[in-house]
């Protein structure tokens, strides 16, 4: 071999020498397959905890069973009651039930406190009057009041208790937020937000107040006698 070639050989088994367990760890922790390259950085409990919005995953409000018992005969059409109210204890950390009742749609704005923050829904009727055939269905609504007088600090805090309280009122066809309950309350404005939650096949009134009918003609065919076929042509 000349000496070039051999200075060369030597030099190779010098570098392959000095390379020798390059990209291989020791693992003595007996990590298994996949754990991070031999280091167990895949593997189940080191990787950092994560800390929920949540916190420990208690309830945020307790919402005690009368409030859910009490709607459950809200929604009962063998029953009287037709509409809810409940408010915050004291604590703030919990509801207590104020009101339950049989009347219509003004007995329940006059339920709700005016300068407290609350909860409730009632019931009313969607009236499908078409002449010679009178349809009729309940309808649900559910509401989360924030009169103008209330605290603000108690206001922001009513967003995340509202998942505890749909638990309990609950199977509803409207949601809706009141600030003013004379406007947000209307029979216009309930009108025109039910109409809006309801399918192609919509109510030509309502009843908010028993035996009263307000007119919701959304499609302009006519209400009882006068009522056309939803297949007729309107000019």
């Amino acid at each position: 071999m000349s000496e070039v070639l051999q200075k060369n050989a030597e030099s190779q088994a010098k570098a392959a020498q000095k390379g020798k367990g390059f990209g291989i760890v020791e693992n003595t922790a007996a990590f298994g397959a996949g754990a991070g390259g031999g280091f167990g950085l895949n593997a189940p409990g080191t990787s950092p905890k994560v800390k929920h919005f949540s916190g420990s995953g208690k309830k945020t409000l307790d919402v005690p069973a009368e409030i859910a018992d009490a709607w459950l005969k809200v929604l009962d059409d063998e029953q009287s009651e037709t509409f809810l109210v409940a408010k915050y204890a004291t604590n703030g950390k919990s509801l207590e039930l104020i009101a339950v009742g049989t009347g219509g749609l003004e007995a329940f704005k006059d339920a709700l406190p005016t300068d407290e923050c609350s909860w409730g829904g009632f019931r009313c009727t969607a009236v499908d009057d078409r002449g010679n055939l009178v349809c009729r269905r309940p309808k649900f609504v559910f509401v989360m009041s924030t009169p103008a007088a209330a605290s603000i600090i108690k206001k922001a805090k009513m967003a995340p208790h509202k998942g505890a309280v749909k638990e309990a009122i609950k199977s509803v066809h409207l949601d809706i937020t009141v600030e003013d309950k004379d406007t947000d309350l209307s029979e216009t404005n309930l009108v025109e937000k039910l109409q809006a939650a309801t399918g192609a096949h919509k109510p030509n009134g309502y009843e908010f107040e028993e035996g009263k009918f307000v007119e919701a003609d959304y499609y302009g065919l006519g209400i009882g006698t006068n009522c056309k076929a939803e297949t007729s042509k309107t000019a």
